[in-house]
């Protein structure tokens, strides 16, 4: 052993007698008034025999007021100054004999030492000499003790016979007379009976009591001379003896039933002393006296009265009626000192009871020293004291018995002043009535509460001393309940601190002895223990429930330390639980008995361990053996019983029971289980939780599998699955913390040497090298601080280990002994290894079961407990097939059965065993991760995952949450498969809140394992697209956070391509938009967010992606910022493939958004924009600086190209708001424009692109600036690119060209208009060389040739500004002629374009579809620069040819495609004022016309024509072609936005679109415009409805083509997969969904009246046309499947197709009639002969009389009106069943009723098959009727009617037989007895969800 100063540890020497040597003798003082008499030094001796007492106080010294440390006695009350001597008392200690009984639970008193272990006797025959000797005396000591009292008893009690009140056994005397004055003997004498209610005096139950302790050196008096008045001092006689409790054995049994006797009169006394109440009515009296004084003015009242201070006082003198010196007060008991009197006799009571039952608890104690009487009368005082004394003091509540009465005062029986009464004035009496005030009688009562308190000790001397008394008796189960009644109303004790600061101590003591009883009584009488456990349950509902009062028994966390995270910890050693907790788990251990092990298997092991077979591992491992006990099965019984119980109180539904109060109990209780776990002192807890999980796993399986009518309560669920999250995420907190704190351990039985490399420091405090004292181990050579091992300099020992060192070595030595083979080089398992930590823990618990300190059952319990535990965890070891371990299980069974019984004081431990407290807690918590429960984890685990795919919406949320506790815990498990699986599933789950739930759970570990980001980036994707407005916000932040934290992130482009399409979406919630808005302005344009010293994990990511081509280079953050957000940028573009959403949001954070801004964020957007421009430049020189870079290490691949193109594309978007930055990198652009950047795929793309860039920011050029760009390459490079690329590059080339000739600065005759004009002169020369050439037979390269001049020429046309070209207002149509000579061509005066615009005339004509689609197109750049020419193409007729039916579909698409640009063209020349700068710079405007004209009048014209083509255009909504629907749709929703069409004629024409079910593209396009409109115009929608659905009805008939028969194929409802299931839904559920129409009832209503008018009968005919049958068949459809939110929806339908059905329907009945004869159909009959002959198939109409072609014709006419009726029919039939509407409340609905809330959030069954009404045509192709089909309608209109008939009349009897008093027409009252039956009948079946 080294140390840095080792010393030798000092020994202490003992005397033989077992005294230190420097020990000195403590002798009590005289009685004085600081010093405590005789009954109080016996109180306090017998107080603190009770360990726990002494425990708990020690436990809250430090927590206790700041007056000082609290002591270890109970401080006693204020004793009276009795006449009586006290005795000597020469050092009373109390020390525990090791094997003795189990009463002597004593620690020594305040201020003495501790007494020394006894030497060890050398050998056993002395020992037994002594121990004989010992006993003896013991016995002559009581013997004389009791004859001593007795006689002195008897002696005062003759001397009291002698007066003339005979003596009373009471607490007082109640006699009217008092002793004669005269004879002092007998005076002293009553006093004395009546001041400790019995025949003993104080000090001779003291001396008594001293007899009971089960072993003490005491000091007794030898009353020779006779009585109580010779005084130590004065010449008594000491004499030292050893007492023991056996010694009572030695009484005879006279003298033992005459004690006994005399003792039984002390404790009844006591029982009819009820001091609180006593005290409550002296108060009463005082205050009232007091205010009945106040209102006399100061006289005196009828009566005097005392305060309770004077009550409680000691110093009065006993004064009855005759001599009162504060007046007569009518009893002793009202008396000055009256209180205190009574205070005695209970004292002496509570001493009488404890040397009772000490008495009847003696083994082979005489059977009359236990009487019924007297056990009855000890129980009656112990149920007494603890709910008249004990509760209301430790809680305050005395005051709270108060009666509030007409007379508040208690009467005295002795007055009669009638006259004194009946003379009080008015007001006195008024007084009486009123209660005194309780708050001043509770402050009062503290005087009573204060020695009340101080009975504790004493009192949990009584109750142990119960305990014992129980242990060896029997009593009587009256008695038994009674007193486990009493005990049990110890835990609702809510401690006040207001009476004294140590109440929550002494609450505890009292509550741990009442536990320690119950638990005694439990363990005794198993018959009773149902009926203990059942009266648990009561009393949880009176526990207090304040956060100050929950939980208040202590316990220790010396084990539990190192897993103090995952448990609720209290502060410094101590936690605190419930008593509730603590009394469940103390009953559940006290059920434990020994295990037993068969005899066969005992013997076996014994023959093997004495053989040592080598070849035991060879055979197979034994088996448990069936007659094997583990000693726990009622430890399991009343497991179940309480966990059945107590989820059985909670699951009852609603308030039934008290389940609201017993779910929150259940709640704390799993709180306080988890929080003891790792202690060893309730190893209990374990088998609690292990049931509890077991059964809350199979209730929330039941509730998963139980039907919609055994639904389980939706709030006991939450609290079900709560809790059992809460046990799971506690198991996966102590199975990761095991996991990443191992015991290193040895796994292998051979020896190891340890070398190791350098001492180290491996102290577990983790403090590092402090310069402190510390220890080195001899072993494994690390260094530990002295401190945290226990070890001073001057107890370092020869050798020390260090904990694992012992543990190692331990296990070695153990697995000899647990092997049977001597084989060293076995492996050792981890269960091999739990068996010798489990020796380790097993005795530490001995050491604390046998120590002086705290012996007590309850350890003991522990222990065995224990034990019984390794043997069930061993014989389910021996019972599994599969189980691992070296060891011998049967031999390690027996030897740990072996140690049912602790060691006896003379067996040590090994050395082994004395681990520092860490090291106990590693060990517990590496056995707890190895138990029963944390074996079934993966079963926990799997029922929340199970539970995630639940059919129920709240399991499958609320396993979610509780997965998310586990997780929380434990990280890793969400990247296991089957979790990951599980939760990407929820993802998609039908309900918002489940699916918002897994987003928020994966959202919580994305940013702590990146791995997770990537596992569930496209499940997060699907999401953004969710409609759940909750789940689109928590994934954006989800994304906002990785990318914050991760800028590197793989799927960050993806990501943010998502984000800006949701926020570029107009539907999207305006939250949702801000939410990304904000993010992306953190991201890209906000560097002051990125500060370098406050996120290293951020600044090391950028840093991370600096620069890689310049690695000397330093960036500052706002570069590195830049650079990333430029580089997302292009990343965004890339995956994009376009920059629109980009420029959108770029567009909206410079210059804000148009929609969706609110007042209360204007601000902060305004904010945003501002931050936004400033970061716009460096964003732009970051973008360059990417190019350059990029350009540096590209490797010129073809996919290069990419690359470039997005650079380019967020270029332009930046070119696009401020061009001036761009300026000065234009030079850096040019050379791209040459086309050989490497890229062919690209190529057209990048010239497209940099030459957007040019045109873009040409206006910002300077002179100077043109002149050098334009006098070097650029205008050729430009020119170039519009003769090599696609029509698309030279749009782009053409304008930029264009647009530098415009500059203001440049010259009339520049370079590059020369460029300009020489390229339109030259591809205008092409077109004349090649109008008459065109044909199919043309070469592909003219072809192309063709297109591109087509297309250039239109570009020049477009952009080139002619400043002299302004049309007049007649322009003449035929003005336009192509020009032949090339030399007249010029730009002034618009004759370039003139010519241009005939000869694009002349390609028009040409029969080539493409040829006429770019000539078109370019025809289309000279409407656009000249509005004008726009009305000479529609007197030419231009227009109305290219949108005609004759046109080709590619010439209407592009002719469609034209006027969208034009109109998009038009409103930005009027919002950018660009007409306007055009016209001043027109020279021949004069200055009149510029002041007074309208120069915005020419972009009205455009569209001005094409409204009077809005016909056509909703005409081509209905062409076959889809690209045709699809661009109309898109040019109508311009002219709505621009207000150039009628809504109210488009709405119906957009809703037929929706039938246009084979292009969803489409459909929605016309849903957005339709939902804006509904938006403007709310009504418009419901009004035109019915004109929508014919037009749909007519569009799917038009554009689908037709079945195999002929027939269109026409269907109002569409079917989409929802996951696991179809769904079928209306063309017209996407409208009313996202519309105003669903949330509105009126719109509603209107809604469904507008489609059900289609089937009222035309008032101008008398019968239906036929081709309206199919019609009135889709609006039938759409009517059973729209998706209807409240009852009232379905109810409308059938109550209006009632009214349809009941007038025309009964009217075609009728007709039927008339034509076949009433004999062949009689409307109110049956089935008729008709009927029948259809059904069997015999039906021929010459039967019939419907032979003749009249008759024929007139039968199908009603055969097509009765086909107007039979939907409605069958439609009313459908809703019924689909909704599960009761006849009653069809017939009861009235249009105009309420909602009721109940009928809200209805929903069509899933199992409901789709609605269904086709009819087979009537009449043959040559209009000849089919009587085979027109029978069958026949038939089935008939029967339908008869159950529409039927139902209607089934309703009216059951009506009438309900309310046979109800007059018909009156509508039934709301309070009628009769709507709870209607209500219970309608309400629908609504899912869980």
């Amino acid at each position: 052993m080294s140390s840095k100063k080792p010393q030798a540890s000092p020994r202490v020497a003992f005397s033989p007698g077992g005294k230190n040597v420097d020990d000195k003798v403590t002798r009590a003082s005289p009685p004085s008034a600081n010093n405590p008499t005789a009954i109080e030094l016996a109180s306090t001796m017998t107080s603190v025999s009770s360990s726990r007492v002494l425990d708990s106080v020690e436990e809250s010294s430090s927590s206790s007021s700041s007056d000082g440390p609290m002591t270890r006695s109970i401080p006693p009350p204020a004793a009276p100054n009795l006449s009586f001597s006290q005795p000597k008392i020469d050092n009373v200690l109390f020390h525990v004999e090791r094997g003795g009984s189990t009463t002597g639970r004593r620690r020594p008193i305040e201020g003495t030492d501790p007494p020394p272990p006894p030497p060890p006797s050398s050998t056993s025959t002395s020992t037994s000499t002594s121990s004989s000797a010992a006993a003896a005396v013991a016995a002559e000591a009581v013997v004389s003790t009791v004859e001593g009292v007795i006689g002195d008893a008897e002696s005062r009690e003759a001397s009291a016979s002698e007066l003339s009140s005979p003596f009373v056994d009471g607490g007082g005397c109640d006699s009217p007379h008092h002793p004669d004055e005269g004879r002092g003997g007998g005076r002293r004498a009553f006093e004395a009976l009546a001041l400790h209610g019995g025949p003993f005096t104080a000090p001779e139950l003291g001396r008594l009591s001293l007899h009971c302790a089960p072993t003490a050196i005491v000091v007794d008096v030898d009353h020779s001379g006779g009585g109580e008045n010779n005084n130590v001092d004065g010449g008594g006689v000491i004499n030292t003896r050893v007492s023991k409790t056996g010694a009572w054995t030695s009484l005879n049994g006279d003298m033992l039933s005459t004690l006994t006797t005399m003792l039984r009169m002390h404790v009844s006394s006591a029982l009819k002393v009820d001091l609180v109440g006593e005290g409550r009515d002296i108060v009463a009296r005082s205050i009232e006296a007091a205010d009945t004084d106040a209102e006399n003015d100061g006289k005196r009242g009828r009566r005097p009265a005392i305060t309770i201070h004077q009550w409680m006082t000691q110093a009065a003198k006993y004064s009855g009626p005759d001599s009162a010196p504060l007046g007569s007060l009518g009893g002793t008991n009202v008396e000055p000192g009256g209180g205190h009197r009574r205070l005695q006799v209970l004292l002496c009571g509570l001493e009488a009871a404890s040397v009772l039952l000490a008495i009847m608890a003696c083994p082979g104690i005489d059977r009359r020293a236990i009487e019924d009487d007297t056990i009855e009368a000890c129980v009656n005082l112990i149920k007494n004291h603890i709910q008249k004394h004990l509760t209301p003091a430790l809680s305050n509540t005395g005051h709270l018995g108060m009666i509030p009465s007409s007379d508040a005062r208690v009467d005295d029986d002795n007055s009669n002043d009638n006259d004194e009464k009946d003379t009080l004035s008015p007001k006195t009496k008024r007084a009486k009535t009123v209660s005194p005030n309780r708050g001043a009688v509770a402050k009062s009562l503290k005087a009573v509460y204060t020695p009340i308190l101080s009975t504790v000790g004493s009192f949990g001397t009584i109750l142990e001393r119960a305990e014992e008394f129980i242990n060896v008796n029997e009593m009587d189960d009256r008695l038994l309940f009674t007193l486990s009644a009493a005990a049990l109303s110890t835990l609702t004790i809510d401690a006040s601190p207001i009476v004294r600061a140590d109440v929550a101590s002494l609450t505890t003591i009292v509550q741990e002895s009442a536990i320690d009883l119950i638990a005694s009584m439990f363990g005794r009488y198993p018959r009773h223990r149902s009926i203990i456990v059942e009266d648990l349950f009561p009393l949880m509902l009176k526990l207090p429930t304040s956060k100050r009062s929950l939980r208040t028994f202590l316990v220790k966390k010396s084990l539990s330390t190192a897993c103090s995270s995952m448990t609720a910890s209290g502060s410094g050693d101590n936690d605190y639980i419930q008593p509730i907790c603590a009394i469940t788990l103390r009953l559940i251990q006290s059920c434990v008995v020994m295990p037993f092990q068969s005899d066969d298997n005992v013997a076996q092991e014994g023959d093997a361990v004495a053989k040592r077979v080598d070849d035991s591992d060879d055979g197979e491992k034994p088996k448990s053996n069936a007659g094997d006990s583990s000693g726990l099965d009622g430890c399991d019984a009343v497991c179940n019983q309480f966990t059945s119980q107590i989820l059985q109180r909670c699951s009852r539904k609603g308030e039934e029971g008290g389940a609201s109060e017993f779910r929150p109990i259940l709640s704390n209780l799993i709180d306080d289980l988890l929080n003891v776990r790792f202690m060893i002192e309730f190893p209990a807890a374990e088998m609690l939780l292990l049931c509890l999980s077991r059964r809350l796993g199979n209730d929330l399986m039941r509730a998963s599998s139980a039907s919609k009518s055994q639904l389980v309560e939706a709030t006991y669920l939450a609290t079900a699955m709560d809790a059992f999250g809460k046990i799971t995420s506690h198991v996966a907190g102590s199975l990761r913390h095991n996991r990443e704190n191992p015991l290193n351990l040895p796994d292998s039985m051979s020896p190891s040497e340890l070398e190791p490399e350098e001492e180290v420091n491996r102290c577990f405090c983790g403090k590092g090298n402090l310069d402190t004292f510390m220890v080195d181990c001899d072993r494994c050579h690390s260094w530990y601080h002295g401190s945290c091992i226990g070890i001073t300099k001057d107890t370092v020992p020869d050798q020390w280990f260090c904990d694992e060192c012992k543990l190692q070595t331990a296990i070695l030595d153990q697995a000899k002994v647990f092997t049977r083979s001597n084989e060293g080089t076995k492996a050792l398992t981890s269960q091999d290894q739990n068996h010798v930590l489990r020796q380790f823990l097993l005795g530490y618990l001995s050491r604390i079961a046998l120590s002086p300190s705290s012996p007590s059952p309850k350890n003991m319990n522990t222990r065995q407990f224990f034990i019984s535990s390794w043997v069930r965890d061993i014989m389910l070891q021996q019972n599994n097939s599969d189980g691992s371990g070296t060891f011998d299980l049967g031999l390690v069974q027996s030897y740990v059965i072996a140690q049912w019984l602790p060691p006896s004081h003379q067996q040590r431990y090994h050395s082994y065993f004395s681990l520092t407290d860490h090291a106990f807690s590693r060990i517990m918590t590496t056995l707890v991760a190895s138990a029963q429960l944390s074996a079934s984890f993966p079963q926990l685990l799997s029922v929340l995952l199970r539970l995630m795919g639940d059919d129920m919406t709240s399991l499958r949320k609320l396993s979610l949450k509780a997965f998310l506790q586990v997780a929380n815990v434990d990280p890793t498990l969400m990247s296991q498969p089957s979790v990951r699986k599980e939760v990407s599933r929820c993802f998609h789950d039908a309900a918002i809140s489940v699916r918002e739930a897994a987003v928020g759970l994966v959202g919580d570990y994305v940013l702590q394992s990146p791995h997770l980001a990537a596992a569930f980036h496209t499940p997060l994707l699907e999401r953004l697209a969710d409609i759940g407005i909750s789940v689109r916000k928590r994934v954006v932040k989800i994304f906002r956070d990785i990318l914050l934290s991760n800028p590197s992130y793989g799927g960050r482009a993806i990501a943010m391509h998502f984000m800006l399409k949701r926020a570029d979406d107009r539907k999207e919630d305006d939250g949702v938009r801000d939410l990304v808005h904000e993010t992306f302005h953190t991201l890209w344009f906000n560097a002051a967010a990125f500060e370098m010293g406050k996120s290293s994990v951020l600044v090391e990511s950028y840093v991370a992606t600096d620069d890689p081509s310049n690695p000397g280079k330093i960036s500052t953050s706002e570069q590195i910022y830049s650079r990333e957000a430029a580089k997302q940028m292009v990343e965004v573009v890339k995956i994009a493939g376009n920059s629109e959403f980009l420029t959108s949001l770029v567009n909206g954070l410079l210059f804000g958004f148009n929609e969706g801004d609110k007042d209360k964020k204007t601000a902060e957007r305004k904010r945003r924009q501002e931050d936004s421009r400033n970061q716009c430049n460096s964003l732009v020189l970051m973008l360059i600086e990417l190019l350059l870079s990029f350009e540096e290490t590209r490797a010129h691949k073809e996919e290069d190209g990419k690359e470039l193109v997005a650079i380019f594309s967020v270029l332009t978007v930046f070119a696009q708001t401020y061009p001036e930055l761009l300026v000065p990198h234009i030079d850096t652009l040019v050379p791209y424009l040459k086309g050989d950047n490497a890229a062919k795929k690209f190529e057209t793309a990048i010239v497209s692109t940099v030459s957007s860039i040019v045109s873009l920011t040409s206006s910002h050029f300077s002179r100077a600036e043109l002149a050098r760009l334009t006098g070097g390459g650029l205008p050729a490079d430009l020119v170039n690119i519009a003769y090599k690329f696609p029509h698309s590059a030279v749009n782009s080339a053409v304008e930029a060209l264009a647009k530098l000739v415009n500059h203001p600065d440049a010259n009339a005759e520049s370079i590059q208009e020369k460029r300009l004009y020489n390229m339109a002169v030259q591809f205008y020369t092409y077109l004349l060389k090649n109008k008459d050439n065109l044909g199919n037979n043309m070469k592909k390269s003219m072809r192309d040739n063709v297109r591109r001049a087509l297309s250039a020429l239109g570009s020049i046309c477009r952009f080139y500004m002619c400043h002299d070209g302004c049309d007049s207002h007649t322009l003449d149509p035929n003005g336009f002629s192509v020009i032949t000579d090339v030399k007249l061509l010029q730009f002034s005066g618009n004759a370039l374009s003139n010519a241009c615009f005939a000869l694009f005339r002349i390609y028009l004509e040409q029969d080539d579809e493409s040829t006429k689609c770019l000539a078109l197109r370019a025809m289309n750049g000279v409407f656009i620069s000249r509005p004008r020419v726009v009305l000479a193409a529609e007197q030419l007729g231009i227009i109305t040819s290219v949108i005609s039916e004759s046109a080709p579909p590619s010439v209407q698409i592009e002719s469609l495609r034209c006027w969208r640009d034009i109109l998009l063209a038009e409103e930005k020349r009027i919002e950018s004022g660009a007409a306007k700068e055009k016209m001043n710079t027109q020279k021949n405007v004069s200055v009149s016309k510029r002041i007074s004209g309208d120069q915005d009048g020419d972009s009205c014209i455009s569209g001005s024509v094409l409204t009077k083509h809005a016909d056509r255009l909703y005409e081509l909504t209905l062409s076959r072609d889809e690209s045709v629907r699809h661009i109309v749709i898109d040019l109508i929703g311009h002219l709505l936005r621009q207000g150039l069409i009628n809504p109210m004629a488009t709405v119906p024409y957009l809703l037929a679109v929706q039938g246009d079910v084979e292009s969803p593209a489409t459909r929605t396009l016309a849903l957005k415009l339709l939902i804006n409109e509904g938006e403007k115009r709310p009504d418009m929608l419901r009004q035109r409805i019915c004109a929508g659905l014919t037009q749909a009805f007519y569009f799917q008939k038009n554009v689908y083509p037709h079945d195999a028969n002929g027939i269109p194929r026409v269907t109002a409802l569409l079917t989409r997969s929802d996951g696991t299931r179809l769904i079928t839904e209306t063309i017209f559920d996407a409208v009313i969904k996202e519309s105003a129409i669903q949330n509105k009832r009126s719109s509603r209503e209107g809604l469904l009246r507008g489609i059900i008018s289609l089937f009222e009968k035309d008032p101008d005919s008398e019968n239906t046309n036929i081709d309206q049958l199919p019609l009135l068949t889709f609006a039938s459809e759409i009517l059973a499947h729209l998706p209807y939110t409240a009852l009232n929806d379905p109810l409308l339908i059938i109550y209006h197709s009632s009214c349809i059905t009941a007038l025309d329907g009964q009217s075609i009945i009728n007709q039927f009639a008339e034509l076949l004869g009433g004999d062949s159909c009689d409307p109110n009959s049956g089935e008729d002969d008709l009927e029948r002959a259809t059904k069997k198939g015999t039906f021929d109409p010459k039967d019939f009389g419907l032979k003749s072609k009249k008759k024929a014709d007139l039968f199908g006419q009603l055969c097509v009106n009765a086909c107007r009726i039979l939907p409605l029919l069958q439609l009313k039939t459908f809703l019924r069943k689909a909704y599960n509407i009761s006849e009653a409340r069809m017939t009861e609905y009235v249009p105009s009723e309420k909602e009721r809330i109940y009928e809200k959030g209805v929903s069509i069954s899933d199992s409901t098959p789709p609605f269904s009404c086709n009819f087979d045509p009537i009449f043959d192709a040559d209009q000849k009727i089919n009587w085979h089909n027109a029978s069958k309608i026949y038939t089935s209109f008939r029967h339908h009617m008869r159950d529409c008939d039927a139902d209607d009349l089934r309703v009216d009897i059951e009506e009438s037989k309900r309310s046979p008093k109800r007059k018909s027409g009156k509508k039934r009252k709301r309070g009628d007895s009769n709507d709870d039956t209607h209500e219970a009948e309608v309400s629908p079946k609504i899912s869980p969800e």
